[in-house]
């Protein structure tokens, strides 16, 4: 089964819970063989993945100029739109 992502990058949360996409950030999505896809956000911080194989594990990790991102494991079950990366400074 083939799925399709579709994520956000934030800047960063603020005490609210509130945060702004970030642009042009890259996002690294590395396969359990080591195969890596990047794409790059868009002016909202959106970015998707599509034709993901359903049932894989997969690391993804995120670059930016002016915030860091831990790298997390995303294991792949059904289409995904929720889950976002925030950055830290």
């Amino acid at each position: 089964k083939r799925l399709r992502l579709g994520l956000q990058v934030i800047q960063r949360q603020g005490d609210d819970g509130s945060g702004q996409g970030l642009r042009n950030a890259t996002v690294t999505m590395t396969d359990e063989a080591g195969h890596r896809r990047m794409t790059t956000t868009g002016s909202f911080g959106i970015y998707t993945f599509g034709d993901v194989e359903a049932g894989r594990t997969y690391i993804m990790s995120v670059t930016s100029r002016r915030y860091r991102f831990a790298a997390r494991p995303l294991n792949v079950t059904d289409t995904l739109t929720d889950v976002n990366f925030i950055g830290q400074e």
